[in-house]
């Protein structure tokens, strides 16, 4: 069972789907899960597929579009503001405490891909937050400096904020937004197997969606790369925290990283054997293994 449902984010108007457990009783007060989704994505593709499955365990889940994205208010379109990302997430959780039937003191959060990363960073920030799941997280501005597989050097990155400022100049003057692609527009011209399933995704059937367009504007880029979605988790992430993550994943290393520093006593890292960074996402057995330690870390802590 689904509804359709708004709430506030300041001035922008948030869009999400509920999701509600079989069986569902209004009188009840259940645990509810704010499912986070991907840099560019929406709530009908992964953050959906797992509220869907969590509600099936019997919680109610939140997902929702980003503001700026999908069918959530703000201008310009689908711009990537991280500060703003985290503040989406104390903003659902404001909307949960309000329904009758969620349990203010029995809520989680689960994020993926950059929502993974959003999480968290609201987790260091919001008491609310009382078990932290993330799935092939990243840390965008992590990746931004040192590269999806953690190689990179963060000097090759500098040139990003003027490419950023260039945008905002042009448009303060009446230029059309400019934008950048989020993921490749050619298999082929991908530079990962990561990346070039990231086009299958996002780019064919598998889970292509109107409203992503696999796109950001430029201006996105002076806020995203000087971002550090782990910062002062050493300190404040103390709540339970599930992390998972696919053992092909380029990524893994920023998992490896949130469990090395997280100040939580209350912390695991799942590796997904054969688990891509995307195929975390949707393919049926890496979900139901993510899965398969998530619920039972959501029921033992919510």
């Amino acid at each position: 069972m689904t509804r359709s449902v708004t709430f506030q984010n300041h001035a922008w108007t948030l869009a999400g789907t509920l999701h509600l457990p079989a069986g569902f009783d209004p009188q009840r007060r259940y645990a509810a899960i704010v499912c986070v989704h991907p840099s560019g994505g929406v709530k009908e593709q992964t953050s959906g597929l797992y509220a869907e499955k969590l509600a099936a365990q019997g919680f109610v889940a939140l997902a929702y579009d980003a503001t700026f994205q999908g069918e959530s208010t703000g201008e310009p379109r689908h711009l990537e503001n991280p500060y703003l990302r985290v503040e989406d997430v104390s903003a659902a959780i404001d909307y949960l405490t309000t329904l009758p039937c969620v349990d203010k003191d029995r809520i989680g959060v689960l994020g993926v891909c950059a929502g993974g990363g959003y999480a968290t960073n609201a987790a260091v920030v919001d008491t609310r937050i009382k078990a932290l799941g993330t799935v092939s997280a990243v840390n965008y501005g992590q990746m931004y400096r040192h590269g999806w597989d953690g190689t990179a050097s963060p000097q090759d990155c500098l040139g990003l904020r003027d490419v950023a400022m260039a945008a905002r100049t042009a448009e303060a003057g009446g230029a059309p937004t400019q934008y950048l692609p989020t993921v490749p527009q050619r298999r082929e011209d991908a530079p990962s197997a990561d990346l070039a399933e990231a086009f299958d995704y996002y780019r064919t059937a598998r889970a292509q969606h109107c409203n992503a367009p696999s796109k950001l504007p430029a201006r996105s880029l002076a806020q995203l790369v000087t971002y550090d979605a782990f910062s002062n988790v050493e300190l404040f992430l103390t709540q339970p925290v599930q992390i998972v993550a696919g053992s092909e994943a380029g990524t893994r290393w920023m998992s490896e990283d949130l469990l090395r520093r997280a100040a939580s006593k209350d912390k695991d890292l799942l590796i997904v054997e054969g688990g891509t960074h995307i195929g975390m996402y949707d393919k049926p057995a890496l979900v139901g293994a993510a899965l398969g330690r998530l619920v039972p870390f959501y029921q033992a802590h919510l």
